[in-house]
């Protein structure tokens, strides 16, 4: 096998480079850091360009600001802390910029994450998930840099939460979870008053946990009562919770996140942001290999905007000369009843 696209490490180390061969003592290392898979080059996959609507370079040099900034706050201000928020800023405003401007209408979530340094992380890719679904609503620019720096910041409130409840590899307690659930006034304080926010970036952050039932928290706030801002992050936020490995739980394939999003519409989502999840945020993204109801094997080379849940899959025929075809299963009589039964 030979590797199609490098994989990075603690405080973004490159691990393995593309276009390199993999052994059994690389996998081994892999499986180790708990990497559910990396992307190979083969016959299957050739050709097929996996489009990230922020650069690998972006993203993580965002998780080291982010890191660094969270490490230097200590939840108090220091002249260091504004230089870090600075330097912070400056990556939310490129990430926005990328975004705005790109012309990619499905987003293709990564695939290949591990558990290391998962909060960075997480608060990253929540802000991505965010501001592409905000732009997906129509917010502008200014409108998208707030949702950006709320998402990015929406669970700064855990650093006043003791490490024994945030790493419990077990369910926590009552009182524990009470404990928990204060990180979201935490997170509104100190983005009040270390970080110099706008009022409506606070608010999102102080209620990014209600619920659209209004069985959430810290207010119990319902429907659109909660704030725009929130609603959103809400949605992102437990996708990308749902499709990483955490202390108490292995990550589940992004078909798993969608489903929970779409089945909790109205519950704990707004329709409207569930909407745009839906046609935006794709379920198989590129890349990802699948076994099809007609017991093929494929890779999904293209989403459909109309139809997200039925991708153009690329399937090897090993019993037929021609080798390759390709199904869309969203046109054609032949493809109406072919599903897609597994990711892989």
């Amino acid at each position: 096998m030979i590797i199609a696209k490098p994989v990075y490490g603690t405080r973004s180390v490159l691990l393995l480079s593309e276009h390199r061969p993999l052994d059994e003592h690389k996998i081994k290392a892999l499986e180790e850091l708990q990497y559910p898979g990396i992307y190979i080059e083969d016959d299957l996959s050739d050709g097929i360009a996996i489009d990230e609507i922020v650069s690998e370079e972006v993203r993580f040099g965002a998780i080291e600001a982010f890191k660094e900034m969270s490490k230097e706050s200590g939840g108090s201000r220091s002249q260091r802390t504004s230089i870090m928020y600075k330097n912070m800023e400056d990556i939310i405003n490129e990430i926005v910029n990328s975004i705005f401007e790109s012309d990619a209408a499905v987003v293709n979530v990564p695939l290949l994450r591990s558990y290391d340094e998962y909060t960075y992380r997480h608060s990253v890719d929540v802000g991505v998930l965010s501001v592409a679904l905000g732009k997906a609503m129509g917010l502008d620019k200014e409108k998208l840099i707030d949702l950006g720096k709320a998402a990015f910041f929406h669970d700064m409130g855990k650093m006043f939460v003791p490490q024994s409840i945030l790493n419990k590899p077990a369910k926590l307690t009552e009182r524990e979870f009470e404990v928990m659930k204060d990180h979201s006034r935490h997170g509104h304080d100190f983005a009040a008053e270390v970080l110099n926010q706008k009022g409506m970036v606070c608010r999102a952050v102080l209620h990014h946990h209600e619920r659209f039932n209004g069985t959430g928290y810290p207010d119990g706030q319902k429907g659109e009562r909660i704030p725009i801002y929130s609603r959103i992050i809400a949605a992102a936020d437990v996708f990308d919770a749902i499709s990483s490995t955490r202390p108490y739980k292995v990550a589940q394939i992004a078909t798993e996140g969608y489903e929970y999003i779409l089945a909790n519409s109205g519950i704990h989502f707004d329709p409207a942001v569930v909407e745009v999840f839906y046609r935006t945020i794709a379920p198989f993204p590129v890349g990802m290999t699948v076994k099809l109801s007609n017991g093929l094997h494929g890779v999904v080379v293209k989403n459909n905007p109309n139809f997200m849940s039925r991708p153009l899959v690329r399937v090897y025929q090993p019993f037929e000369r021609k080798g390759f075809e390709y199904i869309d299963l969203a046109e054609g009589k032949s493809a109406l009843d072919i599903t897609i039964v597994e990711a892989e």
